[in-house]
C-alpha cells in the first residue's frame, strides 16, 4: 500500500467546480489520499453561501472519500501582515489559507490545491515519487515561480526560469536594474520587495498553490507558531501568497522541485477568462463557469439532485445571512451610520 497524505482545498465559492475538482483528483489518485480538509472561508464570492452544502450534499454517504469542513473564525486575505497575532493568536493564524491543515494533519505531507482544478494524472503519485528520491532539504514540490510577471522570466528579461531559479543568482544592483527595465505586472512591488533585502530567490519566485505538495515536519519546524517564519498562505510584504514564505525557506536551505502541472492538471477548466481570479470580481464569469462546471458533472456522473438535507441546510446559511445583515444595518443606523 502506498503512502497515504492529506489534500487541503480552500473553498471560496465555485461549488461545481470543487465537486469536479475532488471527483478528478479522486479518479487518479485516491489510493494516495486519505482526508481533504474543505475550509470553509468566512466570506464567500457572489453572495454564493449556500454552495458549501452543495458539495457536502453530493459527497454525503459516500464511505470511501472522507470530508473534514473547517470552518475560520476570521476571513483573511492572502495580504495578511499581522506577524506578531499570528504567533501568538490560534484561531488568527489557522485562519490564515492552509493554515489549520498543516497545523493537524497526522500525514508526512500535505497537498493543498484550489478548487477550480481539474485532473487528469496522478499527480500525487508522481509527487511522493519525487520526495522518496529526493534530498532530505526538500520541502515542496510543485510550480515554482510565477515566471509570467518575473523580469527574469522567459516573457521579459529571459535570464531564468522555474527550473533555473536556484542559478540564476543577481547582486540587489543587478536585480533593481532588470525590474526597473521591465513594466512587469508588479513592477512596483517587486522594487519595493528587492529594495528590503529579499533578492534571490527573486519577489515572483515561489511554490505556487495552486497545486503543491509540502513537507509537513519541515514546514512545522520552520514556520511559526514554532518557527520564525510567516504562514504559507500569507503574503507578509510580498508581492503574493507563498513568496515571503518560499524566499525565506530557502534562505534557511531548503530547496523545491519543479513539476510540470499541465502533464496531469488543468488549472480553471471551466472559467473560459484563462484565469480562476476574474470570476471573484465578475459575476457573470463566475455564474458562467459554474454552469459549465455542472453540466460537466452531470454528462460524466449523473444529474445533480439536491437532497431535502442539503437544501434545509442551504436555506438555514441564507437565513442567518440575511439575520446578520439585518442586524448590521440596525446597529450602523443606532450609531448614526449609513
Amino acid at each position: 500500500m502506498s503512502e497515504k497524505i492529506d489534500v487541503s482545498i480552500a473553498f471560496y465559492g465555485k461549488p461545481h467546480q470543487t465537486i469536479v475538482t475532488i471527483q478528478t483528483l479522486l479518479r487518479y489518485s485516491n489510493r494516495h489520499i486519505d482526508k481533504i480538509y474543505l475550509t470553509n472561508e468566512r466570506s464567500q464570492p457572489h453572495g454564493d453561501y449556500s454552495g458549501i452544502y452543495k458539495v457536502t450534499d453530493y459527497f454525503r454517504g459516500k464511505p470511501d472519500i472522507r470530508l473534514e469542513i473547517f470552518r475560520p473564525r476570521y476571513f483573511i486575505a492572502v495580504g495578511v501582515n499581522e506577524y506578531d497575532r499570528a504567533k501568538r493568536d490560534t484561531a488568527y493564524r489557522q485562519s490564515i489559507m492552509f493554515q489549520y491543515p498543516l497545523e493537524t494533519t497526522d500525514k508526512k505531507y500535505l497537498c493543498v490545491i484550489h478548487n477550480d482544478m481539474f485532473f487528469y494524472g496522478d499527480i500525487i503519485g508522481e509527487m511522493l515519487k519525487r520526495y522518496q528520491t529526493g534530498a532530505a532539504n526538500l520541502a515542496g514540490i510543485g510550480s515554482i515561480g510565477q515566471c509570467w510577471s518575473c523580469p527574469a522570466g522567459p516573457d521579459w528579461g529571459n535570464v531564468c526560469n522555474s527550473e533555473k531559479y536556484r542559478e540564476y543568482v543577481p547582486t540587489q544592483e543587478e536585480a533593481l536594474q532588470l525590474a526597473a527595465a521591465h513594466n512587469t505586472p508588479r513592477q512596483a512591488l517587486q522594487i519595493a520587495v528587492i529594495r528590503n533585502g529579499r533578492v534571490h530567490p527573486l519577489p515572483e519566485c515561489r511554490l505556487n498553490e495552486y497545486c503543491a505538495m509540502i513537507a509537513v515536519d519541515i514546514y512545522r519546524r520552520e514556520t511559526i507558531p514554532a518557527g520564525t517564519i510567516g504562514c504559507y498562505g500569507g503574503s507578509w510584504k510580498g508581492v503574493d501568497l507563498g513568496t515571503v514564505w518560499s524566499h525565506d525557506m530557502y534562505r534557511k536551505g531548503y530547496v523545491f522541485q519543479n513539476i510540470l502541472l499541465e502533464d496531469y492538471v488543468k488549472h480553471a477548466a471551466f472559467d473560459h477568462s484563462g484565469s480562476g481570479t476574474e470570476s471573484y470580481s465578475r459575476s457573470t464569469t463566475y455564474w458562467a463557469s459554474e454552469a459549465r462546471a455542472k453540466a460537466y458533472i452531470e454528462k460524466e456522473w449523473g444529474e445533480l439532485h439536491f437532497s431535502w438535507l442539503g437544501r434545509l441546510q442551504a436555506f438555514r446559511a441564507r437565513l442567518v445571512r440575511i439575520l446578520f445583515k439585518g442586524a448590521g444595518y440596525v446597529y450602523r443606523r443606532l450609531r448614526g451610520g449609513n
